[in-house]
């Protein structure tokens, strides 16, 4: 091998050496729930599969738990990029913005969010205000339900008791004649047990991870609305990966869209039917699905507005304009 032919070697040899130094990547991703929530199993752990697997094994992707950060504290340090990635709710940091709570109210359907442009006014939301770059929308069809500790009497509803609720669900709570109270995440199992509160709402599908059916054993129906998580990236780490990996995240945050909706059909049937062979029971609210839907999407996107004013707005009469 002559001086230039080995000039060129080492040359190519460098470049070949940098480019899988490049595409390498080892990544943090913070969690909202631990392990045993069915989201995070699903989708947050999905998430990871998928991209390790579309990726050829170069991405990988170290999840981190609320024992870590606590669930509502958990943007602000992917913003600042000390953790990459981040899985949470929107109602985990209204105190940021409004826009990702308000999400729940949007039609479901995946591919028309995408078609109508509402994935990404989101993403460009995020983007300009929070430095993070969505990667996945993954929602859950099966929506939000209230879990009581005595079934519901038509005739009084739940007049005088207390209901741990977030934000989005205020309406509904107080409808029914309930007060909506704050129980931090961590303490909810202990709350209904010593009888702080008579109830909550949480989503359908996840629950029985954390037993509420053991203190809580009344399975209100209808489930309502929907709920919509977020996958989100720092967006200065986003930049800074080459266009494939880019687009093999986007594309896993797509796969994983798509196939939520089927799995968390089938979670539910099975949550259900577990918590029903516990001792669970169903009730009802009073509300027909429509009923409790728009009352469920009204508050979402008041969420939405009161904290994040004409931006919240926008939001509503953007999704309102399509149909959405």
């Amino acid at each position: 091998m002559n001086a230039f032919t080995k000039i060129v070697a080492t040359a190519a040899f460098g470049l070949a050496a940098s480019t899988t130094i490049a595409i390498a990547q080892d990544m943090k991703m913070l969690t909202a729930w631990g392990g045993n929530h069915s989201g995070t199993a699903n989708m947050a752990y999905g998430y990871i599969d998928l991209v390790e697997e579309m990726s050829g094994g170069s991405v990988s992707i170290t999840p981190n738990g609320p024992e870590v950060v606590p669930a509502g504290q958990q943007i602000q340090p992917t913003t600042a990029g000390v953790f990459d990635i981040v899985y949470t709710h929107g109602l985990y940091h209204t105190g940021t913005t409004g826009i990702g709570a308000a999400i729940d109210a949007v039609n479901p359907d995946i591919e028309m969010r995408r078609t109508t442009g509402i994935w990404d006014w989101i993403d460009s939301h995020y983007q300009e205000t929070q430095n993070l770059k969505v990667l996945s929308i993954p929602t859950a069809s099966t929506g939000f339900r209230f879990f009581l500790k005595e079934p519901m009497d038509p005739t009084t509803k739940l007049n005088g008791m207390k209901i741990r609720a977030l934000p989005s669900y205020n309406q509904i709570v107080g409808s029914l004649g309930a007060t909506a109270v704050v129980i931090p995440f961590g303490e909810l199992y202990s709350s209904a047990e010593k009888g702080v509160i008579d109830g909550l709402v949480w989503p359908s599908v996840g629950a029985v991870g954390f037993k509420f059916h053991e203190v809580t054993p009344y399975l209100a129906e209808p489930a309502f609305g929907s709920v919509s998580y977020l996958i989100m990236m720092n967006l200065d780490k986003w930049n800074a990966l080459d266009a494939d990996t880019q687009a093999t995240m986007l594309e896993a945050g797509h796969v994983l869209e798509q196939n939520t909706v089927g799995i968390f059909n089938d979670l539910l049937a099975t949550e259900n039917a577990a918590m029903v062979a516990e001792g669970a029971q169903m009730t009802s609210i009073g509300y027909s699905l429509e009923e409790a839907n728009k009352l469920f999407a009204d508050e979402a996107m008041n969420v939405a507005i009161s904290q994040s004013g004409a931006t919240g707005e926008a939001f509503r009469d953007f999704v309102a304009s399509k149909g959405m």
